[in-house]
């Protein structure tokens, strides 16, 4: 099993991957959702004039693997994060990142709500 450092310094390659070769750029960011089986994401980078540009995302199924272990990670190792179905990870720059884990309820509902509608009725 990976370390999130590790699993970090991943995502890096495959957001740096994303950006055009001599784009220049404040942060990068990568949104991720996250639900049992599934990941999805999406990114952007932001110039020094605070304008948001959407990037063609090419993580496949290697990057959602790795998703599936950090969360797994973030729920049973120290410092262990609350349950979350989404994250946010920037690239800064200068080479700093940062990651926030965030819980949606919505989304967890939406979810729950289309899980209900498919269950036989007993």
């Amino acid at each position: 099993m990976m370390r999130q450092k590790e699993i970090f310094n991943s995502l890096v390659i495959g957001l740096i991957d994303d950006i055009p070769q001599g784009e220049q750029f404040e942060k990068a960011e990568l949104n991720i959702m996250r639900l049992e089986g599934v990941v999805e994401f999406n990114s952007y980078i932001i110039d020094g004039e605070n304008k948001k540009r959407t990037l063609e995302v090419s993580m496949g199924y290697k990057y959602a693997k790795l998703i599936h272990e950090l969360y797994n990670i973030t729920q049973n190792e120290p410092p262990v994060h609350t349950n979350w179905n989404r994250a946010k990870f920037t690239l800064f720059h200068d080479g700093k990142m940062q990651m926030e884990y965030i819980w949606d309820q919505e989304l967890q509902d939406e979810v729950d709500g289309y899980n209900n509608d498919i269950k036989p009725n007993a």
